[in-house]
């Protein structure tokens, strides 16, 4: 898999560890463990999202040098510090000034996914037998690039997410740059019509319902 390519992971990696948190790990007594590197973390969290496999099978993937436990606690250490974010603004950047976005058409959707374990951040899933789950929110260019998303519960109305989707895209300074935006009939109603005349997005083509 060519993400995994050391040559593509190493370049990934000189990127990602600039954006990384500084962190103390001195100890007044100096008995506490030392703490994992970074960049095996990374190694698994990689494996992880390119793979799709479990982080129990990432980690013995990557030759168990740091516990999936532990990759897990450092995931979320490094989205508090925002390092996600960065991460993305910078690739859309990116491919906007090597290739170029196309945002003479947009399309904006949601889907659903399950959440077997569940979380704050969850709900009911309306068309699983109210199975746990998460629905995701995004706005594409033309080609399908990724430009602006939102999370929230598998029971949130597609409508409902519409605006912090939008706005994802707008923190970006891309959303008035969108000529036209594609929605499904999940969104004809009177409050898509208010929320978008709110960002000044009048050009937008929504499918009718039946």
């Amino acid at each position: 898999m060519r993400a995994l390519d050391p040559e593509v992971a190493n370049v990934i990696w000189v990127g990602i560890e600039a954006l990384l948190p500084t962190r103390n790990d001195a100890h007044p007594l100096g008995c506490h463990r030392q703490r994992k590197s970074d960049r095996d973390c990374f190694d698994v969290m990689l494996v992880r999202l390119a793979t799709r496999c479990s982080w129990e099978d990432a980690e013995r993937l990557c030759g168990h040098k740091v516990s999936d436990t532990t990759v897990r606690a450092r995931r979320d250490e490094w989205i508090e510090a925002g390092v996600y974010d960065a991460i993305a603004n910078e690739a859309i950047q990116s491919y906007d000034r090597i290739i170029g976005l196309d945002l003479s058409d947009v399309a904006l959707d949601g889907s659903l996914h399950k959440s077997p374990c569940g979380g704050e951040g969850t709900g009911k899933n309306p068309t699983d037998r109210a199975k746990l789950g998460w629905k995701w929110s995004i706005l594409t260019d033309r080609a399908g690039i990724p430009i602006g998303w939102a999370i929230d519960g598998a029971n949130r109305n597609d409508s409902v997410l519409l605006a912090p989707t939008l706005d994802d895209a707008a923190g970006r300074g891309l959303l008035h740059e969108i000529e036209t935006i594609w929605l499904d009939r999940g969104y004809d109603s009177g409050a898509t019509q208010k929320r978008l005349a709110e960002r000044s997005m009048a050009d937008a083509v929504i499918a009718k319902k039946r």
